[in-house]
C-alpha cells in the first residue's frame, strides 16, 4: 500500500508554521508498512486541492489530507474534496453534538458558523474528534477510484494526532501486508564519507528487502537500516544480521544502537562504572555540563562544572601557569592539560575534560583558525592517572562549533570510559 499526504493551509507556504503533521503522519504510516511517496503541501483554494487529490489518487492508493476542515471562509478542504467526487454533505448530529459540547465545556456559547462542522462528506466514515470541532473523514469505494482511499483530519496538530493514533492507523493497519523493521546506530566522531568508506561495499551485506540510510548532522552520523518484508520473523532476522555486519565493520565509532544521545551513554557507562564526573570548560561555556545534567539522575555522576572563559579565569580557578600561557597560547592542548589537572584537583572527580578553542566568527589565525578545539581528558589516581589531549578544527560557524565541541568531549569521555574495561 502507498500513499500521499496533502497538508492544506496558505499558512504552510509562506513558512508561517511548520508542518509537523507531515512527519508525524509519514512516521506512523511508515511503522505499520505503508510507504509514504509524496509530501505535498497546498494553499485553501479549490481548483489546487482538487487538482492534487487527482494526481495523487493516479499514483497511491490512500490519500491522507490535513487542514482546511474548520468552520471558516477560508476552510474549503471539505468541500473540495466532495465535490471532486460529486457528493453532498450529510448531517453528522454526533460530531455536531461533540461540537456543542466542546464550547460548552468551556463556558462558551457554540457560534453560529460552527454549525457547519456537523456537516460531513456524503457516504464517508465519520472519525469523531475527541480534541477539537472538526471532525475527520474516510473515504472508500470511490466510484472511478476503486480499491483507494482519501481520508480528511484536522490541521491543529494535537487534535490530527491523537485521531491519527486513536483512529486512523487502526482503521488502516490491517490493510498492510507488509512489515517494516528500522534499526538505528549512533555513531561519533567521524563523517559521513570516512563512515561510508569504512563500511565498504553496501552490495557484499545489504539484500532487495533492507535498505541503509546516512542521516548526518550535528551530533554525528545517525545510520538507518530498514527492512521490509511480509513475513515478521525473516524481516527481524535479516534486519539484525545486517547491523550486526555494519557494526562490526564501525565498532569504535558506534556509541548505541537506537535513538538516544550521547550524553546518556556517558551517564550509562560512569554509573556502571561507579565513577564521578567534572568538566572544566573554556570555549563551550557550559554546555557539557547542560547536556550532562539534562539526564535525570545525573547527580549520581556528575559533581561539578568550571566554566573559565578568559585566561585570568584559568590562572585564578585552575591553576594554570602563566608561562604555559605565554608559551602555547590558550588554545593549546598544553593549556587543556592544565586546565584538566586543576579540574581533577578541585573536584575530586574520577574522570574530567576540559575545552579550550575558537568557536568564532572572530578571534582566528592562520596558525590557530576559527573551528579549533583543544580537548584533555583524564582520570584520577584510582583510575590509572591517564591524561589525553587532542586538537579538532571544526567550522566557521559559532553555535555549531559549540555543539560540535561539545560533542567530541563527550565522544573523547566515552571512548576513555571504553578503554577502562
Amino acid at each position: 500500500m502507498k500513499a500521499e499526504i496533502l497538508c492544506i493551509g496558505d499558512e504552510l507556504l509562506i513558512g508561517q508554521v511548520v508542518n509537523t503533521n507531515a512527519t508525524e503522519i509519514a512516521k506512523q504510516l511508515e511503522e505499520i508498512g505503508i510507504e509514504v511517496r509524496r509530501i505535498v503541501s497546498a494553499g485553501d483554494q479549490k481548483a489546487i486541492i482538487q487538482a492534487e487529490v487527482a494526481n495523487a489518487l493516479a499514483e497511491v492508493d490512500v490519500v491522507i489530507i490535513t487542514g482546511g476542515l474548520g468552520p471558516t471562509s477560508d476552510d474549503v478542504t471539505k468541500i473540495a474534496v466532495a465535490e471532486f467526487f460529486g457528493r453532498g454533505l450529510a448531517w453528522n448530529e454526533e460530531a455536531f453534538q461533540n461540537c456543542k459540547y466542546l464550547f460548552e465545556r468551556r463556558g462558551l456559547k457554540m457560534p453560529e458558523v460552527s454549525r457547519s462542522q456537523g456537516e460531513v462528506i456524503e457516504g464517508c466514515i465519520v472519525v469523531q474528534n475527541s480534541q477539537g470541532t472538526a471532525p475527520g473523514m474516510i473515504l472508500k469505494d470511490l466510484e472511478g477510484y476503486e480499491g483507494k482511499m482519501v481520508i480528511l483530519m484536522p490541521g491543529v496538530p494535537y487534535e490530527m494526532e491523537t485521531m491519527l493514533r486513536k483512529d486512523i492507523i487502526p482503521f488502516l493497519s490491517p490493510l498492510s501486508d507488509t512489515f517494516v523493521k528500522h534499526s538505528v546506530i549512533m555513531t561519533a566522531g567521524i563523517g559521513e564519507s570516512h563512515l561510508a568508506d569504512i563500511i565498504g561495499n553496501e552490495q557484499e551485506f545489504l539484500t532487495p528487502n533492507t535498505t541503509l540510510a546516512y542521516l548526518p548532522h550535528t551530533m554525528g552520523v545517525r545510520l538507518r537500516v530498514t527492512t521490509r518484508g511480509t513475513d515478521r520473523t525473516s524481516v527481524l532476522e535479516e534486519n539484525e544480521r545486517i547491523v550486526n555486519t555494519i557494526v562490526s565493520r564501525i565498532k569504535p565509532f558506534v556509541f548505541a544502537q537506537g535513538d538516544t544521545t550521547l550524553e546518556e551513554i556517558v551517564g550509562k557507562m560512569l554509573s556502571e562504572r561507579k565513577m564521578v564526573l567534572a568538566t572544566a570548560e573554556s570555549c563551550t561555556g557550559g554546555q557539557i555540563a547542560n547536556r550532562i545534567t539534562n539526564i535525570s539522575g545525573s547527580s549520581a555522576y556528575f559533581s561539578q562544572s568550571f566554566v573559565v572563559y578568559n585566561n585570568q579565569a584559568k590562572i585564578r580557578t585552575l591553576g594554570v601557569k602563566p608561562e604555559t600561557l605565554d608559551a602555547f597560547g590558550a588554545v593549546s592542548e598544553e593549556v587543556a592539560l592544565e586546565m584538566l589537572e586543576g579540574c581533577l584537583n578541585l573536584s575530586g572527580a574520577d574522570i574530567a575534560v576540559a575545552t579550550t578553542g575558537i568557536a568564532g566568527p572572530k578571534g582566528g589565525t592562520e596558525t590557530k583558525p576559527v573551528g579549533m578545539v583543544c580537548i584533555a581528558v583524564g582520570t584520577n589516581e584510582k583510575f590509572e592517572r591517564i591524561r589525553r589531549a587532542k586538537t579538532f578544527i571544526f567550522s566557521e560557524d559559532r553555535l555549531r562549533n559549540k555543539e560540535l565541541f561539545t560533542q567530541s568531549a563527550l565522544n573523547l569521555v566515552r571512548i576513555l570510559l571504553t578503554e577502562l574495561d
